[in-house]
């Protein structure tokens, strides 16, 4: 299916508010010098859509919104209590797994939507499961497959006296449900829920409002919070993260911490080597930026991006019902059209040059949780590829409040969106590369930071304009001609899982010894709602087509993100693979660790 609309552009002046008051729209150094009276610079945005769509026939299925579906997509949004570990066995594939495939691939996400028969209605708020496939590679690939929840803290208090004591970032008032209330402790739970990485040999259960807590690397028994030897030196830890390739072939993961400070933001980013120590280190405040909402970050080979979101505190909401437990501290996070989208490039201290700490200013507001990649250009410019939210996001929207008629409208409708800086004149342009609903994006590792040819998104099924639904599949995005232009040729290349099935966030692996960039796999989680089950798609990365499939007996809660190492993780016991197995059920309580 071909979409080739007339070009047509628009052109914002950003040398005016809508009041009419002047402000900067160019590059801002750090010295913030104010654009001159009358000074006149247009940042475009290229609204033509040109896309060549790839998608399976025989099994492309574009679902009804209707109650059905929305009932469909939520069955994994339950809770699981079982934890498990157990070699997969030969009748649960379908296909062939790759022998070359080798490594372990890792999942967090939240396991628990209950705490002592309390519903938690936002997904956000659930205490923190990790799930890892182990690949041994060969003849005979079977994975490990383990999954545990990750014994924080909070958690294990809560589990012990069968209650919520702590209040989530989604909380309303006293979760425990007692009558005192103390709206000035803003401090929330700490789950571990959102990100997992193995680094240092070590794996690292993430949330963005605490320290990574580290993970058995056999059996994902958690081992407490970890600093990395002090090499993390400050009480928070993002849950997103980049690994990126030095000059010398070694790796670092660069990520970051963001706390307030008043009416800024103080961003700390690191550099660690494979051993875990610290070899990079910033600090830049952003000024006005508290409330910025800086969930991820991207990487150049020069630069650190981060982008400001559009977002106030609604102090009507805050006093009038947060004040009296009648809203969550998130719900009183207003996206404000009225309001810029800013992007602060922070100069890499391994950067050659005289690179200076600038911010620009987008060409209309957008709000984004995930970035795809950053690169510079040939030319020296920079191109950021995110997902944006461009009519925002809802901050209020839960499994209670929410139903199919939340596609309705295009408030958390999030677009593959190219950011164009040309360095010189600070003018930002933008272009929307597809009209399919999209996130949770991924390139392949080795060119994290450089530019990319092929991204990969989970969408809607639907690719159209006044279309969209829930994440129901994989999206290849490839970028066919000008590759680094604002407005490349773009080829999109989808999978499909079946009806009644949603996919999750893609994660890239390499083949090794690749000589291009789309020579691996692509791994999938897939919860299929006719069966209560998920299953694990293994995607050839340049055909979209499926090698094998792996059925779980069992489902895994929808989730939120993940990682791939080409370390295998798992165990792997000499003779009866059934050595292995474990099962336990923690309601019959957590002292088991």
């Amino acid at each position: 299916m071909s979409v080739n609309l007339a070009s047509r552009s628009t052109l914002v002046s950003h040398c005016g508010d809508r009041k009419g008051q002047e402000k900067k729209c160019v590059a801002v150094g750090t010295r913030r010098k104010q654009q001159p009276r009358g000074t006149t610079r247009a940042a475009r945005v290229d609204e033509s859509i040109n896309v060549d769509t790839r998608e399976p026939s025989d099994t492309f299925h574009i679902p009804e919104l209707n109650q059905e579906t929305w009932e469909n997509f939520l069955k994994p949004y339950k809770s699981s209590y079982e934890e498990r570990a157990f070699v997969v066995e030969k009748d649960m594939i379908q296909g062939e797994i790759p022998k070359e495939l080798r490594g372990s691939l890792l999942r967090n996400g939240p396991g628990l939507f209950e705490i002592g028969g309390k519903p938690i209605p936002q997904p956000f708020d659930g205490d923190g499961k990790v799930a890892m496939f182990c690949f041994p590679g060969g003849e005979d690939n079977r994975p490990f497959f383990s999954t545990r929840f990750v014994r924080t803290k909070a958690f294990v208090e809560e589990q012990k006296a069968n209650k919520m004591i702590y209040r989530g970032a989604f909380s309303v008032g006293n979760p425990a449900g007692g009558l005192f209330y103390n709206p000035f402790d803003l401090s929330v739970k700490q789950i571990a829920n959102t990100g997992v990485v193995h680094w240092a040999g070590k794996i690292l259960a993430l949330y963005e409002r605490d320290l990574p807590y580290h993970l058995k690397n056999e059996d994902l028994k958690t081992l407490g919070t970890t600093t990395l030897d002090g090499a993390i030196d400050e009480p928070y830890f993002a849950a997103h993260n980049q690994i990126v390739s030095m000059p010398d072939g070694s790796k670092r993961l660069v990520t970051f911490s963001a706390s307030e400070r008043g009416l800024d933001n103080r961003i700390v980013v690191w550099e660690f080597d494979e051993d875990g120590k610290q070899v990079a280190r910033i600090e830049k405040t952003l000024p006005n930026a508290a409330f910025g909402f800086f969930h991820d970050m991207a990487v150049t080979e020069k630069h650190y991006i981060f982008v400001e979101n559009p977002i106030r505190l609604d102090m009507k909401k805050f006093l009038l019902e947060y004040m009296f437990g009648k809203a969550c501290i998130a719900e009183c996070l207003q996206f404000v059209p009225s309001m810029d989208t800013k992007i602060h490039v922070i100069p890499r201290p391994c950067a050659e040059g005289e690179e200076e700490y600038k911010v620009y200013t987008c060409p209309r507001p957008f709000f984004t949780f995930h970035h795809v990649n950053s690169f510079i250009t040939s030319t020296g410019d920079i191109v950021l590829d995110t997902c944006a939210l461009h009519e925002g996001m809802d901050f209020s929207a839960n499994l209670k409040t929410t139903d199919v008629s939340y596609y309705n409208k295009n408030v958390g409708r999030g677009a593959y969106t190219r950011l164009h800086i040309n360095t010189a004149s600070g003018v930002v342009s933008e272009k929307k590369m597809m009209y399919r609903a999209c996130d949770f994006p991924c390139v392949a590792p080795q060119v994290t930071g450089k530019k990319h040819k092929h991204a990969y998104v989970y969408g809607s099924a639907a690719d159209q304009e006044d279309l969209w639904g829930p994440p129901q599949v994989i999206s290849k995005v490839s970028f066919t001609s000008d590759d680094e232009s604002v407005s490349p040729s773009v080829q999109q290349t989808v999978f499909h899982p079946g009806r009644n099935k949603w996919a999750q966030e893609p994660i890239f692996v390499p083949r090794d010894g690749a000589t291009e960039e789309d020579d691996g796999w692509v791994l999938v989680l897939v919860y299929d709602s006719d069966a209560d089950t998920t299953e694990l798609a293994i995607l050839d990365a340049k055909s979209m087509k499926a090698e094998a499939t792996i059925k779980l007996p069992f489902m895994i809660p929808a989730g939120l993100h993940g990682s791939w190492t080409p370390e295998y993780l798992g165990s792997r016991p000499e003779g009866d693979p059934a050595n292995s197995r474990f099962e336990y059920d923690i309601r019959n309580g957590i002292d088991y660790f």
